[in-house]
């Protein structure tokens, strides 16, 4: 991997860029992290660059519990025995990893998904934080975010920094994999009114570069959840069963599958199956064991 560096935003405030950024907020000579990175060797190079400043690691707080988000944390307590803080829902996770695969499956997942992209190591979630509230003895605040996974949050500092998490996804991300992943959509689009509303100095997403503004952001991801919700209307206008929608889907976005893509992409088409249902805009039958989804007129 790329060598990461630390970047100053304002104040105290500083991330690593990276294919999944990471926060650093300092008090004095103690630091902060807003997520811990891919793996192992992110985690080595960011402990590297706090002793290189002179601080030492107080905790890590992650933003959710995606194994990017959270893939260094394992490595950075064993060195450093730091705190790791999480909402409720997210710790579980953080603690039993293997609850990620699971989700996304809906089973006990197989050997091939389970890696460092969706597997992180455990760690121990040491304080549990409130979705919104201040966060003690940080000088941080949390503020919800939910859609992309369970509890999501952001993380506001004292320099008028938000990190975001992964509410938004930039331009290239949304271009290469169209379906990027949701686990509730009604949350998600809450989320992203939500955020327009929000100000800050600088907004730092979990992947992307830092934005003054996030109107842009908000559009694109707007946009584009709408058009799969239209598509996916466009192709019940006959029944069909969910792995017929997940190839059509897949063959329009031109979308190469793996294994991690496949369980990311299937998983992201129920969502919008759900919150389809739910808003009255599909319906479904059974033809024998097979469950059909269709257009609701």
């Amino acid at each position: 991997m790329s060598r990461l560096i630390l970047k100053h935003l304002k104040g105290n405030t500083y991330y690593f860029p990276s294919l999944t950024n990471v926060g650093l907020f300092h008090q004095n000579s103690e630091a902060i992290l807003i997520d811990s990175g891919n793996d192992k060797d992110a985690a080595r190079q960011i402990l590297n660059a706090i002793e290189e400043n002179g601080w030492s690691l107080k905790m890590i707080i992650n933003t959710h519990s995606n194994a990017d988000h959270i893939g260094g944390n394992a490595y950075l307590q064993g060195k450093t025995s730091c705190k790791i803080a999480a909402t409720r829902a997210e710790a579980a996770f953080i603690q039993d990893p293997i609850l990620e695969p699971s989700l996304l499956y809906g089973g006990f997942p197989h050997r091939d998904i389970k890696n460092k992209f969706l597997l992180a190591q455990p760690s121990t979630v040491t304080t549990i934080i409130p979705s919104s509230g201040e966060i003690p003895d940080t000088g941080l605040r949390s503020f919800s975010l939910p859609g992309h996974f369970v509890d999501m949050i952001g993380i506001y500092t004292p320099d008028r920094v938000f990190f975001i998490g992964d509410c938004v996804f930039p331009q290239n991300i949304i271009e290469k994999y169209h379906l990027f992943f949701l686990y509730d959509i009604k949350a998600q689009l809450k989320t992203l009114e939500t955020l327009k509303k929000m100000e800050a100095d600088i907004f730092v997403p979990g992947h992307g570069g830092p934005v003054r503004s996030t109107d842009h952001l908000v559009l694109i991801n707007t946009r584009k959840i709408r058009e799969i919700v239209d598509r996916i209307l466009d192709i019940c206008s006959r029944a069909v069963s969910e792995n017929e929608l997940v190839n059509e889907l897949c063959n329009f976005y031109h979308l190469n599958m793996d294994p991690n893509q496949n369980v990311l992409v299937s998983s992201t088409v129920r969502s919008y199956l759900s919150y389809m249902l739910e808003e009255n805009m599909l319906e479904y039958t059974f033809s024998g064991s097979n469950m059909l989804w269709k257009k609701r007129h």
